[in-house]
Order: structure tokens, then C-alpha cells, then sequence
């Protein structure tokens, strides 16, 4: 059974919103206001989900809500206006329960006020079509009824579009007298691309530390793991991460923040491994690993252009080791190299593929990780509508 992290209730329902009648409304309920942190696409334009969010991210959170099967996104010119009363609606049903739930005894005196700014949302699906507000606004009984410890593998269905399978990942943290956790939760498959990749994602924990090493150690995590992996270099209008701590449990020494910090690094990557694995049509998984660059920069950049190159792509489909795709791929990144830079490959007919390049330009390296180009990639997103 997968172990939600303390302070956090999750579902996952049938809303109407995919042709499928599979899961595509999920709720994450923080149980008193959670810390959240938010990392966002770079697409100059973007969902209404993610305007709002972005404007919500640096408030206490009290819930966040997510659609699939609708990206929320260049639908008409009140889509902001309609998002904007799916998050004003949410605040106050969750308000009214929570007040039916303490009575009219001294505690319901303290209940604290849920507003439309403690809320956030997130949605995907096919850019253009009008989100049906009045299905989600209808669907918060059930929503609200479905929520429970035990509910991951039901709202991790409902954050999906074309990935085929969910994508979990956890972790637990021995501190002196408790156990902190880390649950992750993502979807991805198409529209892979770095800063922030195409996708939803949903870091939880029950871990608090000082909200500046907290963005500090989330960021570093992200820059490794999401931000270093691409399928098909096509950026979405809806890329999200939020990560969110309902502070109930202190790490207090160096070595428990250190102890944090790598399995959170390891959630994210697992969950970005993950996505690339599951990338449209791809039949190879590739990692990537570049060295003797200038700088970490200058590594990435290397990488992610050979990982974003079609004509590589294509190469390690048919199992041909053309390593001129490698060179022609870094020069396009403006990347000079020597004739004769140490390239290795490993058997390309395996589903596993390892790539390593040594530029000789420096000393930092950094690795990627990308997905072979496929026929079958061409016929999903040909067909997806």
C-alpha cells in the first residue's frame, strides 16, 4: 500500500470530462494549510489553470484541483474568468464542509477562512476546447466523499491522457523520533521538453524546513530530473510542478535536511525516468552523459541537443550507431568540438540505451535522458484530437 505523507487526503473520480469514463478529476486536500512551491512552463502562452496558479502559488494551500482530458487553454475569452470561479466554488464548498464537520462549538470558531487564493488548479488535455465548469463544479460532492489515505493509485488515474501507465513514486526519511515521507505523483508522455518538460506533476511531504533551503534543495531537484529530460523538444502550454510540505514534521539537523534532499532527488528523477519511458510510440529508453564541458551549462546544452535531435532520434530506432548525428547535433548547439572526441555507445538493439560523450572542452558533466522517434509517435498525434 503506498503511504500518503501525514496531513494530506487525495481522490480521483469520473467526472465526464474524457470519452474514455476513465478517472479525470482529482482533489489533493491539505488538511491545514500546506507550504507550496510552484515551478511553471516557459511557454509564452499559457492555460488559464496556469495564470491562476502562478498567481495563487505563494499563498498557504488548501487544496489543489486537476483535470485531464481539457488543457483549460485559448478556449474563449472568459476561460481565466471560469477557472477563476471552479477555485472560488471549491474554497467555499470545502469551507461549508469544514464547518459542518467542527458544529457551532468553539472550534468551528477557529476554523480557518478557505479562500479562492488558497486554492490551486491544474489541467490537461487538448488545447481549444471549452472546460465544462458546471461538470467539475457538480462533481465536488463526490470528489469531497471519495477523499481518503488510501485513494493514490485512483487520483494518480485521473491526472492521465495518453500515458499507459501511472507514474508513483515514494520515499521515507528516519528522523529521531518519526518518519518523514515523500510521495510524487506524475503524467507525461507527449510534448516532452525541458523547462518545465510537458507535464503535471505533484511532489507531497510531510517534511517543513526554512521555505528558502526548501525552494533551494526543490529547484536543484527539478533542474536534475525534469528539466533533463525531453521525448520530442515540444513544449506545452500547461507544464506544472507543485510541491507541497503540510509541515508536520521538523527536520532538524544537517544530516535529516541532507537525508531530504536525496530522496527527493530520487523521487523526482524516477518520476522524469518515468516519462521518457512512457514517451508517444517510443520503443528505447536513452540516457545521455556528457563530460569535459566547459561548464554544467555547456553540459546540458550538449546533451539536450543530441537528445532533441530527430535525425539521432531516428538513428537509434533502426539501431544505427551514426555517430555523425552526435556531431552535427552539438555543433547546432554552437559547441565546437576535436576531430576524433571519445563517443561511446552501448548495443543498440537493447531497449536501454546508454550514450556517452567526452567533449574535451573542460570538466563539469551532466546527464539527459530522451526516448527514440518512432512511426508509432507519428500515428498517436496525427490521430490526437
Amino acid at each position: 500500500m503506498i503511504k500518503i505523507p501525514a496531513g494530506f487526503l487525495l481522490s480521483g473520480i469520473k467526472c465526464g470530462l474524457k470519452k474514455s469514463n476513465k478517472n479525470d478529476l482529482g482533489l489533493i486536500y491539505c488538511e491545514s494549510f500546506a507550504e507550496a512551491l510552484g515551478f511553471f512552463t516557459i511557454n509564452k502562452n499559457v492555460s488559464y489553470s496556469v495564470t491562476l496558479s502562478r498567481k495563487n502559488i505563494s499563498n498557504p494551500i488548501k487544496a489543489v484541483i486537476v483535470n485531464s482530458g481539457n488543457a483549460n487553454c485559448f478556449s474563449h475569452k472568459n476561460g481565466l474568468k471560469d477557472t477563476e470561479v471552479i477555485t472560488s466554488k471549491l474554497a467555499g464548498y470545502l469551507s461549508a464542509s469544514q464547518n459542518e464537520i467542527a458544529g457551532s462549538s468553539e472550534r468551528a470558531k477557529r476554523v480557518e477562512r478557505i479562500d479562492k487564493k488558497n486554492i490551486l488548479i491544474a489541467s490537461t488535455g487538448i488545447i481549444g476546447k471549452k472546460l465544462p465548469k458546471e461538470k467539475i463544479i457538480s462533481a465536488f460532492p463526490k470528489l469531497y466523499e471519495e477523499m481518503g489515505k488510501e485513494n493514490a493509485e485512483s487520483f494518480s488515474q485521473s491526472i492521465l491522457t495518453t500515458d499507459t501507465f501511472k507514474k508513483i513514486s515514494c520515499s521515507e526519511i528516519k528522523l529521531k523520533n518519526n518518519t518523514a515521507r515523500i510521495l510524487g505523483f506524475a503524467k507525461g508522455a507527449g510534448m516532452i521538453a525541458p523547462n518545465v518538460a510537458t507535464m503535471l506533476v505533484f511532489i507531497l511531504t510531510d517534511a517543513v524546513l526554512p521555505k528558502a533551503l526548501f525552494k533551494k534543495i526543490a529547484k536543484e531537484a527539478i533542474d536534475e530530473s525534469f528539466n533533463s529530460v525531453t521525448v520530442d523538444g515540444c513544449m506545452s502550454t500547461n507544464d506544472t510542478v507543485f510541491v507541497l510540505s503540510s509541515k508536520k514534521n521538523v527536520l532538524k539537523s544537517t544530516k535529516e535536511i541532507k537525508v531530504f534532499s536525496k530522496e527527493l532527488k530520487k523521487v523526482c528523477l524516477e518520476l522524469a525516468t518515468m516519462l521518457v519511458k512512457d514517451g508517444e510510440g517510443a520503443s528505447k529508453f536513452i540516457k545521455i552523459s556528457i563530460k569535459g564541458a566547459k561548464s554544467k551549462e555547456e553540459a546540458k546544452k550538449a546533451g539536450l541537443s543530441i537528445a532533441n535531435s530527430n535525425l539521432f532520434k531516428c538513428a537509434v530506432y533502426g539501431a544505427n550507431p551514426n555517430w555523425g548525428r552526435i556531431i552535427a547535433a552539438l555543433g547546432h548547439a554552437g559547441i565546437a568540438v576535436c576531430e576524433g572526441i571519445p563517443i561511446k555507445m552501448s548495443d543498440l538493439t537493447k531497449k536501454n540505451i546508454t550514450i556517452e560523450v567526452d567533449l574535451k572542452r573542460g570538466v563539469f558533466a551532466q546527464t539527459v535522458y530522451t526516448s527514440d522517434l518512432t512511426p508509432e509517435y507519428i500515428k498517436i498525434n496525427a490521430e490526437y484530437s
